[in-house]
């Protein structure tokens, strides 16, 4: 970053942040934060929209030795008052427009707008030694994903851990003053970290613009056409679709500066990466990268070459582990398989993170003493992912020993829904499963007992759910079960619950409300082009038509762009009807 100040580090609505800005501000922000008393192995909340702002903050957080806690303003209010009161944040960083999410907080809130006077007479040069930063096993940064207990739980990542991932996949990607990064991911996605920090310290500039992968696929790629994006990651559920529009892969051979894509979040499909090959070729590389949270994001890397065959593996290989991080497949006495032998994934090595938050006992659960020969002292990570390697040690995705499941590039666990959804006072039982029947759409099935005598309905259910959980672990509609299936030891039978549920049900469309209203009309056109359907009612859920997160985004875009309407993604979540969206609309309108 300080070799080439002048270069440009963001790009952001036409204008050009060089690095020297950058890291001023940085080092402004450290000193502001370090002069309220935040330092060395404290946490930060911080809730703003991508831009320069949010990317200045994150490095004045790490700059002042404390750890960011990311807080994603389309969650709801309850979430996000979770992650603060456990993190422990005392000090949120936020803008003008967000603060009202944040009304009980009761740590202090710091405008980033309201300080810019005050930031800008602070000194810019940078803090000396010991003054700016703590050990390097202090926490970098909290993401909390999903949680089997009910609650979502934080995971804390060192300094040391994100600066070894850093320069690890940098071996791989190999960042340098002339990629342009196009950020995609929400900052509560841990690969959004990948896509900032490595990118930055080997003296790339991020495109900060817009909403990448909530806009339409010939939307996106016009955007890495006119940016000259150089290097895109995305999630593997995004590729898939993308895949399928063939005239979106010819331009971005033929048009594109794109050098790198890497696809990561889920198992990619073998006839995705054969399409991807036929009509790209060897004009774009492309990586396949795999890694849980508690391992600083990518553990491993796959990038077929020229002689790859499909045959040499059931489905994409998750490769090699990246420098520094150690994988080791094992049997339940933690004894190494042989190859091509399913045993469970374990990782070590500087990648794996302090533990859970607040959490010694489930922290003790998954990081276990490392026992090899070389590694005193050493953890292993437990993935509970099944996996097996070939002969050459390149490992390959098999499944997962427990409940756990990834849905568009999302860690779920289906307990957490389960224990919200068990607090409603109607429901006596739960469960959920991931019904993948199709592929290309999979979906998480809600199945629920009701109390005797009480009732509840579909709709009541789910808005629940959208009320306490971020909109990507909530199901698009209920099964009603007398009973839920058991099996002979009493344990609930999750195998007889994966046929797909009744979901498209009276509450989704059994009598039909034409639209009153020109907003109306103009959100049923665009409803019926996403989900290719006819006279759709004014009160029917978006979800429960067969929407899902993916299209969600495609619909705020259309939005946008024909009403001239920015909304955020949450709002469908709260108001998932034409109806409500038009309300949403004339609102911002007036």
């Amino acid at each position: 970053m300080a070799r080439t100040p002048e270069a440009p580090a963001l790009l952001w609505q036409g204008r050009r942040i060089s690095y020297r800005r950058l890291l001023d501000r940085s080092h402004q922000l450290a000193r502001f934060l370090l002069a309220r008393g935040t330092g060395a192995g404290d946490r930060v909340g911080i809730c703003v929209e991508r831009g320069p702002h949010l990317i200045s903050a994150l490095f004045g957080i790490l700059r002042a030795g404390a750890a960011y806690v990311p807080l994603d303003p389309d969650y709801p209010v309850e979430r996000l008052r979770y992650v603060l009161e456990h993190s422990g944040a005392t000090t949120l960083l936020t803008r003008k427009g967000l603060t009202p999410l944040f009304a009980d907080y009761r740590g202090g809130i710091v405008d980033l707008d309201d300080v810019r006077t005050h930031l800008d007479t602070l000194p810019t040069e940078p803090l000396a030694g010991s003054t700016s930063a703590g050990s390097g096993a202090d926490p970098a940064y909290v993401i909390y994903s999903s949680g089997s207990t009910g609650r979502p739980k934080g995971v804390l990542v060192g300094h040391r851990s994100l600066a070894n991932h850093s320069s690890a996949v940098n071996r791989h990607f190999r960042f340098g003053p002339g990629d342009r990064v196009l950020q995609c991911r929400p900052l509560g996605f841990d690969a959004a970290a990948e896509e900032i920090f490595p990118p930055l310290l080997h003296g790339a500039a991020l495109v900060l613009d817009g909403d990448p992968l909530r806009q339409t696929y010939r939307a996106l790629t016009r955007q890495v056409i006119d940016t000259g994006t150089t290097f895109l990651s995305v999630p593997t559920a995004f590729w898939h679709g993308w895949v399928r529009e063939e005239d979106c892969l010819v331009r971005l051979a033929e048009e594109s500066s794109l050098r790198l894509l890497v696809v990561a979040g889920e198992q990619a499909s073998r006839q995705a990466l054969l399409t991807w090959r036929e009509r790209v070729g060897e004009r774009i590389r492309w990586c396949n990268v795999y890694g849980p949270t508690e391992a600083t994001i990518t553990s491993t890397v796959f990038e077929p070459g020229a002689d790859w065959s499909p045959d040499r593996f059931s489905s994409v290989p998750i490769g090699h582990p990246v420098a520094n991080v150690r994988c080791h497949i094992l049997d339940e006495s933690l004894a190494p398989v042989p190859a091509g032998t399913v045993g469970e994934l374990y990782l070590g090595g500087a990648g794996l993170a302090i533990g859970y938050l607040d959490a010694p006992a489930l922290t003790a659960e998954r990081f276990v003493a490392d026992p090899f020969p070389g590694a005193p002292g050493g953890r292993l990570y437990r993935t509970g992912d099944l996996a097996r390697s070939d002969a050459d040690g390149c490992i390959e995705f098999v499944g997962r020993r427990d409940h756990q499941v990834k849905i568009r590039g999302y860690r779920v666990e289906p307990g957490e829904i389960e224990a919200v959804a068990g607090e409603h006072p109607a429901v006596r039982a739960c469960a959920v499963v991931l019904d993948d029947s199709d592929p290309d759409n999979p979906a998480l099935r809600l199945h629920a007992v009701v109390n005797a005598h009480m009732a509840l309905t579909e709709r009541e259910l789910i808005g629940f759910l959208r009320r306490r959980l971020p909109w990507y672990m909530v199901p698009p509609g209920v099964r009603f079960l007398a009973e839920l299936p058991l099996t002979p030891h009493g344990k609930i039978d999750r195998a007889a619950l994966t046929s797909p549920a009744d979901t498209g049900s009276a509450d989704a469309g059994a009598s039909y409300t034409a639209p009153r209203t020109p907003v109306e009309a103009a959100l049923a056109a665009i409803w019926e082009e996403l989900l290719d359907r006819r006279d759709i009612s004014v009160d029917a859920d978006f979800f429960q038509l067969g929407g899902h997160s993916l299209l969600a985004a495609g619909l705020i875009t259309r939005i946008r762009a024909r009403l001239n309407v920015s909304l955020p993604v949450r709002v469908l979540f709260e108001s998932p009807t034409i109806e409500g969206l038009a309300a949403a609309v004339s609102d911002a309108l007036l």
